[in-house]
């Protein structure tokens, strides 16, 4: 367990504790890290700014470890600590399989990035500032379609993180085949079992293919389009936000460019907040942020204006949350509905000269 306090003007007063689950070790662990900072930045700029009623944020860190049981174990940690919420988990997977902990124990969950359509429409603990996979994958499904001209395709998913893979596979699978589009082969890999990618693809040729979706975190992705690309499969890579990070350029290289995604991340955003926030952020920890980070500091800014209405008290927050139409975000407003879902503006982005690349914002 990791505590970071941060200073805090007012003294005097006892913190509130909140906690951040995420896997911060491991070769998965961008999502996770990004996810810390930008919770970090927020607690800072809370905090300068008084705090929750005068009182600090401190907050303490749990790493998951990109594993079911490790995110039980983690969670439970925080819970132990007396934390008044958790700001977590980063995948689907984790946070689907924390929720019978935090439920037990009553325990609020917000989470940065977790966008199963598994978790939608349920009264419970568990709230989000990202809007549920299916409208993503759906959308990308058309401009597959429609733009791209893609007729047969291959999905390739990591069953690891299954409750957000298949969700993404289904949506996008159901509206590929509603608009004309056949479904050639479903290919599942176990990131955590050091798949064998050219053993994987084995049963598709470059020949019977025409574009090819890959569900899986960025690490992951960028090795597989490398395989794609020197075993000369040349057509149009899609791909979920979950890969929208750094390490997909870092490692994929040429293999990447042109690579297509939706997601409700843009960097290339001139908003006043988000610039601001783009360069405190690089100066705090020496590189840019991705939309884990941008997610987490909002998820977390979030929290604080509730804690604010409960007096920094675990009573009460859940409605406090709720009860908070709209909430201005980085890159425009966060509508959450009685269910703690959200509704936000998306964006498809590509990889061009090795950078993200906002092509156009799809209002919902």
């Amino acid at each position: 367990m990791i505590v970071f306090s941060v200073f805090l003007a007012c003294t005097g007063n006892a913190p509130v504790l909140i906690g951040f689950s995420g896997e911060l070790t491991g070769s998965n662990a961008d999502l996770g890290v990004q996810g810390r900072n930008g919770a970090i930045l927020a607690i800072e700029s809370v905090n300068e700014s008084g705090g929750i009623n005068g009182r600090p944020i401190e907050l303490i860190v749990q790493d998951d470890g990109g594993t079911p049981t490790g995110a039980k174990a983690a969670d439970s940690a925080l819970i132990e600590a007396n934390v008044v919420a958790i700001v977590g988990h980063m995948t689907s997977g984790q946070s689907m399989a924390a929720l019978p902990v935090i439920e037990k124990a009553g325990m609020l969950m917000l989470s940065p990035t977790t966008s199963t359509s598994l978790l939608t429409g349920i009264d419970d603990h568990f709230l989000r500032v990202q809007p549920a996979i299916t409208a993503a994958a759906g959308k990308l499904a058309r401009i597959a379609r429609s733009q791209y001209r893609a007729e047969r395709i291959v999905v390739i998913a990591d069953q690891d993180n299954l409750a957000y893979s298949d969700a993404f596979r289904k949506a996008f699978v159901d509206t590929f085949e509603k608009t004309g589009g056949h479904l050639s082969e479903n290919l599942f890999f176990s990131s955590s079992s050091h798949p064998d990618f050219d053993e994987l693809m084995r049963p598709i040729s470059p020949s019977n293919v025409n574009g090819l979706l890959i569900i899986a975190s960025a690490r992951d992705t960028a090795f597989i389009a490398q395989h794609l690309r020197n075993n000369g499969f040349s057509c149009p890579l899609f791909s979920s936000g979950w890969a929208q990070t750094n390490t997909l350029i870092q490692n994929g290289g040429k293999a990447v460019e042109g690579l297509i995604l939706v997601a409700d991340y843009d960097i290339d955003s001139r908003k006043p907040a988000f610039e601001t926030f783009r360069l405190r952020y690089r100066e705090r920890f020496g590189r840019p942020p991705t939309f884990a980070a941008a997610q987490s500091y909002e998820a977390m800014n979030l929290l604080a204006k509730a804690l604010k209405q409960t007096g920094g008290n675990r009573s009460g927050l859940k409605e406090a949350l709720l009860g908070i139409n709209d909430f201005q975000g980085l890159l425009g407003n966060i509508k959450m509905d009685p269910y703690g879902d959200v509704i936000r503006t998306q964006f498809v982005v590509t990889v061009k000269n090795g950078n993200f690349q906002t092509l156009s914002a799809i209002e919902t």
